[in-house]
């Protein structure tokens, strides 16, 4: 019952917000006041038969300034509401259910400490060539250490897990106290 019903329209701004947020925001052209050179006419406006034209940094031409284009002013980020953050969690935790492409581990403990023995348990539990993330409650360094050199396996605690990070990986691995501290989370603050 926590988890809810599926929301797709909620689910696609969270991710729209997420990725937005990603951006560094920070590319900037020239326009053509700020390109660096000569602002001689480039030849005289008649008798020429070609079309009038003024400095050869205008947009028009090749190495002229961009006409319109990014500034560099950062604006600020997008932020979702707390409680469209959990609901997005939700839904999303319930589609990587409904797809069966969330896993459960007992623990930390059972998890492998080698990066041999680490290959093997995700080719057990269906990795080949796809992104994984695990979930744990804790930082787990041995577990870490074991899956760092893995490529596409990523490793998360639970608090810091959001949406967009389940629905951008194929399969989730979580232990079982991660998966009820996420749940919590879910839930929000009990009211009295």
């Amino acid at each position: 019952k926590v988890l809810g019903s599926d929301n797709s329209p909620l689910l696609a701004q969270a991710l729209r917000i997420y990725q937005a947020n990603f951006h560094q925001k920070t590319s900037k052209v020239l326009t053509r006041g700020e390109v660096a050179g000569s602002t001689r006419k480039i030849y005289r406006q008649k008798g020429t038969g070609n079309a009038r034209h003024g400095a050869k940094y205008a947009p028009i031409f090749v190495g002229g300034g961009i006409a319109h284009g990014p500034k560099g002013i950062r604006p600020a980020n997008l932020v979702l509401p707390k409680k469209m953050r959990r609901r997005a969690l939700s839904v999303a935790l319930l589609n990587k259910l409904k797809d069966s492409e969330l896993s459960l581990m007992k623990g930390v403990k059972e998890a492998p400490t080698k990066t041999s023995q680490a290959a093997h348990f995700l080719s057990v539990v269906g990795h080949p060539k796809r992104d994984v993330l695990l979930v744990t409650l804790a930082p787990a360094p041995s577990l870490f250490g074991a899956v760092r050199n893995l490529q596409g396996v990523t490793m998360k605690r639970a608090s810091l897990v959001n949406a967009y990070d389940l629905l951008a990986h194929d399969q989730v691995i979580m232990t079982l106290p991660a998966l009820t501290s996420i749940l919590t989370r879910i839930k929000g603050p009990t009211s009295k």
